[in-house]
């Protein structure tokens, strides 16, 4: 009994954190795809550390960015609008895009975060927000919704880029499709529809391949991954020489240590060789370049922004190559890490107020 209570127990610490991602829906002809966990029990973003530090990066913030005091309002606003709580752990995000030689440009946003969607429709309803079908699932314009949440929102959206005439982004409208209390799809209809298929189990969807989720289950618990399959690129003379096959970047957290990890892997160990060294080089020139001319006078300031970026870079560890991978790992304490964040802050927040200073004799 003991044994298979510690088999039980292994096995929920390391394949529950894994199974918080969720790909269902996420095309699996996408180049480049992406997906978050939930942050519960997180010492990075759910312990009363990080609350404590995001209270006080709040109060920096609006020092100098007056506009960051609106930020309360706005998940007010949402939440009042349709439910949906932005600060919450439970939140997850996945999704993708793929591009074509032509620049043409498809993909999407799938939203896991409790909401309510008879309240998301009355609010639709009542701000007469144009509406969209993906087949049987009705949705609505997605720049005129988030508009339609809030006055600093709406002038957020409508400061969004339009596509150009012809464009293939132009010729259909983003919507916001509504699948169930659970489920927001962000995409264009068609592309919504076929989405919407997939979280019905009708076709694969995505799935990381074995290799990455090692090198993302090394990370601890791993709460972002972005996945790049060359295959779906775009096909370049540039991109064929390279060899270059797929890429990953991850974040998790392992004891008390956020967790980085970006690998390249090629079509061959001499392919991967040009990048390996290059990337060595660069990492082995950093701490003298950052030395700087030590017979130039430098202001406090300067040294403080040398001491903070030296604590950045003694995270990074050497540069591994094996075979046809390249990989960076980088390693910092949590509030190590927030201290850092902190500082650069509160330099930024310095230089506003002093920026914002009326000249001497005016």
């Amino acid at each position: 009994m003991r044994l298979l209570s510690c088999l039980a127990l292994i096995l929920t610490s390391t394949l529950l954190p894994a199974q918080d991602f969720d790909f269902k829906g996420v095309p699996a002809d996408y180049a480049v795809t992406f997906a978050t966990a939930s942050s519960r029990g997180l010492k990075i973003s759910d312990s009363p550390e990080a609350k404590a530090f995001k209270a006080r990066i709040e109060k920096l913030v609006a020092e100098f960015d007056k506009s960051g005091q609106d930020g309360k309002a706005v998940q007010a606003a949402i939440k009042n609008a349709i439910g949906f709580d932005l600060e919450s752990g439970e939140n997850r995000f996945s999704g993708g895009f793929s591009v074509t030689k032509a620049g043409a440009f498809n993909g999407s946003l799938i939203i896991r975060g409790r909401h309510d969607s008879a309240k998301l429709a009355a609010h639709a309803a009542g701000k007469n927000v144009p509406s969209l079908r993906a087949g049987a699932v009705k949705g609505w314009k997605a720049q005129e919704f988030i508009a339609s949440l809030s006055e600093d929102l709406a002038q957020a959206a409508n400061s969004f880029p339009t596509a150009p005439q012809g464009d293939t982004l132009g010729s259909e409208d983003i919507g916001v499709f509504d699948i169930d209390d659970d489920t927001l799809v962000v995409a264009q209809p068609k592309e919504a529809a076929r989405i919407i298929g997939l979280l019905k189990g009708q076709g694969a969807s995505f799935a990381l391949p074995a290799t990455q989720a090692g090198i993302a289950s090394s990370t601890g618990r791993p709460y972002t991954i972005i996945s790049v399959n060359a295959a779906k690129l775009p096909s370049t003379p540039e991109l064929a020489q390279s060899g270059f096959v797929s890429g990953l970047f991850a974040m998790g957290e392992k004891n008390s240590d956020q967790v980085m990890k970006v690998n390249a892997a090629f079509s061959s160990k001499e392919k991967a060789a040009p990048l390996a060294m290059q990337a060595q080089g660069l990492l082995a020139m950093a701490p003298m370049m950052l030395a700087g001319d030590p017979s130039k006078p430098e202001t406090a300031e300067e040294k403080e922004i040398k001491a903070l970026a030296g604590e950045f870079l003694a995270g990074i560890q050497p540069l591994e190559a094996s075979g046809n991978q390249v990989t960076l790992t980088a390693k910092w304490d949590t509030l190590k890490l927030f201290g850092i964040v902190e500082k650069i802050l509160a330099i930024a927040s310095a230089k506003a107020k002093e920026a914002q200073q009326p000249a001497l004799g005016k």
